[in-house]
């Protein structure tokens, strides 16, 4: 299995006619018994099929949030400070 840093990953690619016509990438670690995960697929199920909807998804461990306003209000301070960019890598 490949890996990046402390980061495993894994590709996989629908080929038709020596084209990619589908590709999902996925790269985890653990820690503390906790997956972090960072995904892209190209697309998505949606009523049996599969539809082209390139997404991004990111999942990391953060200590639990005892108080809502303060974690909507952490949320907001990684869209002002980050989200500009990852919006770079995603557009």
């Amino acid at each position: 299995m490949p890996g990046h840093k402390d980061w495993n990953y894994a590709v996989k690619v629908l080929i038709e006619h020596s084209k990619a016509v589908r590709y999902s990438l996925a790269f985890w670690r653990q820690r503390n018994g906790w997956y972090d995960q960072i995904r892209y697929d190209s697309h998505e199920r949606k009523r049996g099929k599969n539809v082209q909807a390139p997404h991004f998804h990111m999942k990391l461990r953060t200590g639990f949030k005892e108080d809502a306003g303060k974690a909507v209000e952490e949320i907001k301070s990684i869209i002002d400070n980050y989200l500009q960019r990852l919006e770079e890598f995603i557009q």
